[in-house]
């Protein structure tokens, strides 16, 4: 009985220490958990970025396509009042 009155300190001490590691790693398994998910989310937003950019592309390169044939049709048709321009 004596030992437990001369250590007691420590002993609570021990058993708050394995509390704490135990709630410490709880918090780290959550984190890597979130963050786990987040990269996840990281990596699904870039590929749905990319494929953006890639369909964004496509247009520009068809406007830019028209107004080629635009800007090359004012060049080679004179239209004067009895022709009609494409629609």
């Amino acid at each position: 009985m004596d030992l437990i009155k001369d250590f007691w300190a420590l002993v609570g001490a021990i058993i708050g220490g394995i509390f704490w590691l135990a709630r410490l790693e709880g918090r780290v398994n959550g984190n890597s958990k979130e963050l786990a998910r987040l990269e996840r989310q990281i990596h699904d937003d870039r590929a749905e970025a990319r494929a953006n950019r890639a369909e964004q592309n496509e247009i520009l390169r068809e406007m830019n396509r028209d107004i080629k044939i635009l800007l090359g049709r004012g060049q080679q048709v004179h239209w004067n009042d009895r022709t009609q321009p494409p629609r």
